[in-house]
Formats: C-alpha cells, sequence, structure tokens
C-alpha cells in the first residue's frame, strides 16, 4: 500500500477481490501501479478512482472499461453508538468459519475459493482483524469481518442471509462488533465502503460520507459477475 495507490489482488475469479485503487492524478501512476498489474494478472479484477484519481477516468475510458458503481466512503468519528441487544454476537473461531463462508455462498454464490478469501483463517487470529456472527438459535445469520488500521475498525464485509434479511441483524451486529473494538481500545472510529442500499443504515449510526469512489471495470467481467 503506497499514499497514492495500493492494490488487493486474491487471484481468484471473483471481480470483487482483485481490486487496484488509485488516488493519484497522474495516468502514469494508474497505469503502472493499477491498471498494468491487474491485466498481468489476467483475472477479473476492479479499479477504483478517489479523490484526486478520479481526474485518471479517460485513461480508463480510452481503454473501454466503464463505471459500475459509485460508493460512498463513510467514516464514523468518535465512539458514540446507540444501544442494542448485543446477546446473540460473538466473537468467531475457526470451527465457525465454514458457516460463516456458507452465508456468503448463500448470498453472492461465491465459490469456495472466493469466500476463504472473503473471511479468512487470519481474521479469527491476528488480533488486528476481526470476525463476527449474529446467531439465531445455533444457526448464523449475519457475519462481519474487519480490520484495525490508523486507529479505526475498517469493516471489510458484512453480510446477511437472504432469508434473514430487514429484521436489524446487520444494525445489531455492526453496533456490538464496533464496541467490542471500541471498549478493548483498539479503535476510536470506523470507516466503511458502503452499497447505496446500506447507506441510510450507516448515516443512522452516525456515519458520514467522507468522498464518493468510482468503480471501473471491463463490460465482459462484469457479464459474468452477473
Amino acid at each position: 500500500m503506497e499514499a497514492e495507490w495500493w492494490t488487493a489482488f486474491s487471484g481468484e475469479t471473483g471481480v470483487d477481490y482483485n481490486v487496484a485503487c488509485c488516488q493519484s492524478s497522474d495516468n502514469d501512476v494508474l497505469v503502472h501501479h493499477c491498471l498494468e498489474p491487474l491485466l498481468d494478472l489476467k483475472k477479473p479484477g476492479i479499479i477504483m478512482l478517489a479523490g484526486p484519481g478520479l481526474a485518471t477516468a479517460q485513461k480508463l475510458v480510452d481503454a473501454s472499461w466503464v463505471v459500475v458503481a459509485a460508493l460512498p466512503l463513510m467514516l464514523l468519528e468518535g465512539r458514540n453508538l446507540p444501544d442494542v441487544d448485543g446477546s446473540d454476537v460473538r466473537a468467531l473461531t475457526k470451527d465457525d468459519l465454514p458457516e460463516a463462508r456458507s452465508i456468503l455462498t448463500d448470498t453472492y454464490s461465491m465459490s469456495d475459493a472466493v469466500t476463504a478469501v472473503a473471511v479468512p483463517v487470519a481474521a479469527v487470529e491476528d488480533p488486528t482483524l476481526g470476525a463476527w456472527g449474529l446467531f439465531d438459535g445455533d444457526r448464523m445469520v449475519s457475519v462481519l469481518t474487519s480490520a484495525t488500521e490508523d486507529g479505526l475498525a475498517v469493516v471489510w464485509s458484512m453480510t446477511t442471509r437472504p432469508q434473514d434479511q430487514g429484521k436489524g441483524y446487520g444494525r445489531r451486529l455492526l453496533v456490538t462488533a464496533l464496541r467490542s473494538r471500541f471498549e478493548a481500545g483498539a479503535a476510536e472510529g470506523s470507516l466503511l465502503q458502503s452499497s447505496a442500499e446500506g447507506e441510510r443504515l450507516y448515516r443512522g449510526l452516525g456515519y458520514e460520507v467522507v468522498e464518493y469512489w468510482q468503480l471501473w471495470s471491463r463490460p465482459r467481467w462484469m457479464m459474468g459477475r452477473a
């Protein structure tokens, strides 16, 4: 990770799990550190343009890439969170990972290889990472993964099984997981990239939009995603 660019390549075929981000207005940074490495990977992926990086968009247009989304980057400053019932939320163990990954399979039809990247073993072993689940009895219905960076709990993913959505599980899971990081002194705020559908939920918890990031990809890669 560098100040003006970073890459996160899993090497799997899931378009969302091979990502390069350009935060520089310099076309050379986009080409040499984002575009060329992603193409050399020979796997589907996404390039995100953020901040000054938006000025390089024409370079991607010229290469026949298209905008597939513009998503808000949202920041929660401070540790103030609403009271929720977190009695059915707990940190996951290695034994929980197969069930946690099955939630991603049920929701997004991901392959086993991709779910292993999305919910890695490191999430339950590395103290700077974390994985939490919300349970309905013995059944896990929601899963969240995060990383702690520069005093912020960065939410990597949060997913609820399709048949259990709309019941407030995600809100309870997120608040409980964040509170555990705050109370442990590991973080003083939170950062996440929201979907358009999730923005209302996060605003209700005190998150504010910092900026919008453009997501670019090749049309044939996105057809495979659908």
